[in-house]
């Protein structure tokens, strides 16, 4: 079960990933991804993307993605908040 925080309409999720297992995912807000420990598969529209430890990746808001180890298990920190008008 991921871990939410919550402060003045930002939240930041703390996630651990097993292999194989990446449901279709979709959030109304932009999305940031940043890998804490293993490889994380990020699919977004169709094209993959092999993510390392440090790494970081932007998903478009609305956007259909999956996200899995690679090979084991994998944590990140996911942040999104919406969009300031």
């Amino acid at each position: 079960m991921p871990s939410v925080i919550m402060r003045a309409g930002a939240e930041l999720t703390f996630e651990t990933l097993v292999a194989d297992r990446a449901p279709l995912r979709r959030c109304a807000d932009e999305t940031l991804i940043r890998v804490l420990d293993g490889v994380v598969r990020l699919t977004v529209d169709g094209c993959e993307r092999l993510l390392q430890i440090g790494d970081e990746a932007i998903v478009p808001a609305g956007a259909p993605h999956r996200l899995a180890g690679a090979g084991g298990p994998a944590r990140l920190l996911s942040g999104s908040r919406p969009a300031r008008r």
